[in-house]
């Protein structure tokens, strides 16, 4: 029986030279690689955030097990090797910038699930000290209040570890491939009509 292969080796070529998956872009010009907004010199703009979402949605595609390439397609006439050289850099700083602002995120959650471990504690130690103590009515709801919120904190620095952490996480090995992998651009000739 014939073995089902992945959709994402049916919608990215592989180059048969390095093994590695192609991510290609079609570009008219090298502007269209950043954002017409940024007026910053070319190795600092930004990219054009379609060109991200698109370039992350791939990486989050072909699994991280798996060498990949960026590819940029030109029109031969538009060949300039210093734009060239400029938009790599420019492309790969865009990726440490993202990969900063993903690190930065981690810490935050890293920090918040420390206060909420650490709060969360604090809450039940107390009401299990104080839960048999006689008291009255007012008592008895804020020692169950004590509990409730010592859970629920404990959830969330559960969830915020587990499932918010697990994304930043996978995001980082996305971009964290991104800053390693070839970018080269190829340049065809146009046939006009």
């Amino acid at each position: 029986m014939k073995k089902k292969s992945a959709e994402y080796q049916n919608l990215y070529p592989k180059n048969p030279d390095s093994g590695a998956y192609v991510i290609e872009v079609s570009l008219d010009d090298y502007g269209e690689l950043f954002n017409g907004w940024d007026a910053s010199p070319l190795r600092k703009k930004d990219l054009e955030p379609e060109l991200l979402d698109y370039l992350e949605q791939a990486g989050f595609e072909i699994p991280l097990k798996e060498k990949i390439e960026i590819c940029f397609y030109l029109a031969e006439e538009m060949r300039d090797s210093d734009k060239e050289i400029k938009s790599i850099t420019g492309v790969k700083n865009n990726f440490r910038v993202v990969m900063f602002f993903i690190n930065k995120t981690l810490m935050t959650t890293h920090r918040q699930v420390f206060v909420y471990m650490t709060m969360s504690i604090l809450l039940l130690v107390f009401a299990y000290l104080i839960r048999n103590i006689e008291a009255g009515l007012l008592l008895s709801i804020l020692i169950e209040g004590l509990f409730i919120g010592g859970w629920f904190l404990l959830w969330e620095a559960f969830s915020s570890f587990f499932f918010t952490g697990y994304e930043a996480r996978h995001r980082r090995k996305v971009f964290t491939r991104f800053t390693t992998c070839p970018i080269y651009f190829t340049y065809r000739q146009v046939i006009s009509q």
